[in-house]
């Protein structure tokens, strides 16, 4: 049986990235379902594998060759440059089908910031080297299904960022990806952005604005939502009724409940991508770096999920 070709970048070299990728791609469940080819500075890989005594089970590509020493737990400049190089030659791969789909570890947006990337994150940066437009941020934990209409903004500018166009594209884009898993239209569920849901205006009026124009807009085209619920009640209903999708309109609408219920099963997974994207659901998490205590988790699951998907 010949497994499929999974690319796999060891994200920022100061944080846990190279770790949890050893662990990972050494796992026994991840080589029963793929081969891993693992993306990264050949000096930071040195560290970690035994790239001649590996190398039959796991593929190695180097996509630098740094010898700056690199501070572990300290976003720098250098491990931002480390992060980037990976992510390049992984996107690269994946559209010449070398790969059949991307897992990347966690890099730091203070990292990117010190190598002059003007991207966000991943998923920013990830459509750029596509040239992808319309993409989002999904997060599956088990048989849960979410996305956040806006992705990594202060909270103060979540509202001037949040557009009833944004609320479309998002919700379509992530709705198709789930249709073509359970093989029927999802039952999707909208949250609110503001307290009770703006209290008819009183609290924001980005609900009647926005939210809702929005929502009636996807039930004209046939998609079957719910809603509009404030944040607290929408996921207790999610979870009681057996919704297929959740949508909350801010990155903490979706993250804290997932981290409260099961955060070693979090699967980042950007659609509209020309291929398959997955990433853990946690950060570089420079305070543990270096200690040989993370948790890979949450990494297995990612890559275990983009293998499902080819």
């Amino acid at each position: 049986m010949i497994k499929p070709k999974v690319a796999i970048t060891i994200g920022d070299p100061s944080g846990i990235g190279p770790e949890i990728v050893y662990r990972a791609v050494n796992s026994l469940k991840v080589q029963r379902v793929c081969s891993p080819i693992v993306i990264g500075d050949k000096n930071i890989i040195a560290k970690y594998f035994n790239l001649s005594k590996e190398s039959d089970k796991i593929k190695f590509v180097f996509s630098s060759c740094y010898n700056e020493a690199i501070e572990i737990g300290k976003p720098s400049k250098i491990s931002g440059l480390i992060a980037c190089d990976a992510i390049k030659q992984a996107v690269k791969m994946c559209i010449g089908n070398k790969a059949k789909s991307l897992v990347t570890a966690p890099v730091s947006k203070e990292s990117f910031k010190y190598a002059g990337l003007k991207y966000a994150g991943h998923t920013e940066f990830l459509g750029h080297l596509t040239r992808v437009k319309n993409y989002c941020m999904m997060m599956i934990c088990d048989d849960i299904n979410s996305v956040m209409i806006t992705r990594h903004l202060p909270v103060s500018k979540i509202s001037s960022y949040l557009t009833k166009k944004e609320i479309i594209s998002t919700t379509k884009l992530s709705a198709d990806f789930i249709e073509k898993i359970i093989k029927r239209k999802p039952k999707i569920l909208m949250c609110a952005l503001n307290p009770h849901a703006g209290d008819n205006g009183i609290l924001g009026n980005d609900e009647k604005i926005k939210i809702i124009p929005a929502m009636n807009k996807l039930k004209k085209e046939g998609y079957d939502i719910c809603g509009l619920y404030p944040v607290d009640i929408a996921w207790a209903k999610f979870l009681k009724d057996k919704y297929d999708l959740i949508v909350g309109m801010y990155h903490d609408q979706i993250m804290l409940p997932l981290k409260v219920l099961n955060p070693k099963k979090i699967v980042n997974v950007t659609i509209g991508l020309p291929f398959i994207r997955t990433s853990p659901g946690h950060g570089t998490a420079f305070d543990i770096a270096g200690k040989n205590i993370a948790d890979s988790s949450s990494m297995e699951q990612a890559i275990i999920y983009a293998t499902k998907q080819i």
